[in-house]
Formats: C-alpha cells, structure tokens, sequence
C-alpha cells in the first residue's frame, strides 16, 4: 500500500494497540468464547498452507504452524506486522506481508491456499465484495474461508438500545450497514476503534455472490472456562444474543 492511498480505517488504533496486543488475543473473550467456536470450524491444518488475513501480531498464526500447517499472514498495520516478523524472524513456514484485505491481495497468486482465517477483522472493513473476490481468487478449489466477526443482532441492539457505554451509538437501522464505533479505552484515555455493523443478509451475500457457498454457521457459547474467568459477562451472553458469529464458507471445486 503506497503512502498517498487512504489507510484502511482501523489501521491507526491498531498501530496505536500493537505493543500490548496480546493482552487482547489472550483475554478471556477470545481464549475461551470465540476461540473455540472458530476451532470447530477449522479442518485438520496439518500439512495445508493458510492465509492468516489481518494476522494482527501473529499470535493465532503461530497457533496455526503449530497445528502442522505452512501460513500467510497479512495485515494492513504496520506495527502489528513488525512484531509479527519478530515473532517469526527464524520460522520458514511464515511469511508475513502487509496488505489491506479490500485490495485483492494482489502480493498472493492465484490458487495459492487451502485454508483463509480472518477472524474478528471484516467487522472494521464497510464492503465486503472486494474481500471475498481476492479470497476466491487466492483460495484452491475446494478450500475453505473461516470468519468470525460481530453478531448482526448483538450489534444491533447495542447500537439502538444503550446497554454498554462504549458503543458510540445513538441509534440503529437494522437494514443498513453503518458505522458504530467503540471506546476500547479507559477513565484515564480513550480508544475509539472504528466499526461497521449490518444485517445479516450483509454477512453472506458478499460470499455467495463472489461465488462461495456457506458450509456452517457457529454462535459461540459460554464455556465453563469463561464463565470462571468472567461470571458477570457470561451470564449476560448467557442469555442473551452471542457477541459473534462465525461462518465456513467453501470454495466450490
């Protein structure tokens, strides 16, 4: 990406987040309520090639090596990659590439990966069609995208009704696909990471029209792990609507 080419609209408060990332991908939100349901959608990685799409700091690209597979990362902050490349400096099965995910991923050939792992990133991306299209053209017949991102009716009803004070939301739309932003900072600073919620139907016809077909649909649930972890957050994903939703779709051969 050339420096006079608008930056994806996340890139900044993930360059700002790059130094203490792991703090994120370690809590118990993602170790033990999205993490698991995105694992149930995975095949056997040992021995296929990956494309870990907006890899952030390689932390679930490592997790992905580890399982026997060869991987890809690619992410459009650079000061997530640099530790990413730290993180892999003496690893041959990663290679790590900076690339904005509506671009086309035009640094990947054709043909080229088994596997595309994108998770908790399209949520920050406000058109789908131009991802999907370079995950099909990079993707081998056959092969499989796993997705998690927002769930469309958590993210609703957070954006209308003002239940949690970090979504910067007055109101919502179910139908459309607006821009609901989140204070990720604390009483001493914010952090305003930017969003996109939609309806459902927005999830899946980016796929479908670029030729994928939706293999299955995974609502996380609460682990016992996380409702030690976080008894007061778990009971109200308990009961109510899961804060993600994860998808396989399939390339067909």
């Amino acid at each position: 990406m050339s420096s006079d080419e608008e930056s994806p609209i996340s890139q900044a408060v993930y360059d700002q987040l790059a130094t203490s990332y792991d703090d994120i991908t370690t809590s118990a939100v993602r170790e033990q309520y999205e993490w698991p349901a995105v694992q149930s959608l995975l095949p056997s990685l040992d021995g296929i090639h990956v494309l870990d799409a907006a890899c952030g700091n390689g932390f679930y690209t490592e997790r992905i090596v580890e399982c026997g597979a060869t991987a890809v990362g690619v992410d459009a902050s650079p000061e997530m990659l640099s530790h990413a490349q730290e993180r892999f400096a003496d690893d041959d099965r990663v290679e790590v590439n900076q690339a904005d995910l509506t671009d086309g991923l035009p640094c990947l050939e054709d043909d080229a990966f088994d596997l595309v792992l994108c998770q908790l990133a399209l949520e920050h991306i406000e058109a789908w069609e131009a991802v999907f299209a370079g995950f099909n053209r990079i993707l081998m017949p056959g092969g499989q995208v796993v997705v998690s991102t927002s769930h469309p009716v958590r993210d609703y009803i957070e954006a209308e009704y003002p239940v949690r004070e970090q979504i910067l939301a007055e109101e919502a739309s179910y139908p459309e696909i607006e821009q609901v932003d989140r204070d990720w900072g604390d009483e001493d600073s914010e952090c305003v990471v930017p969003f996109y919620r939609r309806p459902l139907a927005g999830m899946f016809d980016p796929a479908l029209n670029n030729g994928f077909v939706v293999e299955q649909v995974v609502e996380p649930v609460v682990t016992d792990a996380f409702s030690e972890a976080t008894p007061k957050f778990a009971t109200v994903l308990r009961d109510g609507p899961p804060l993600f939703i994860c998808v396989r779709y399939l390339k067909p051969r």
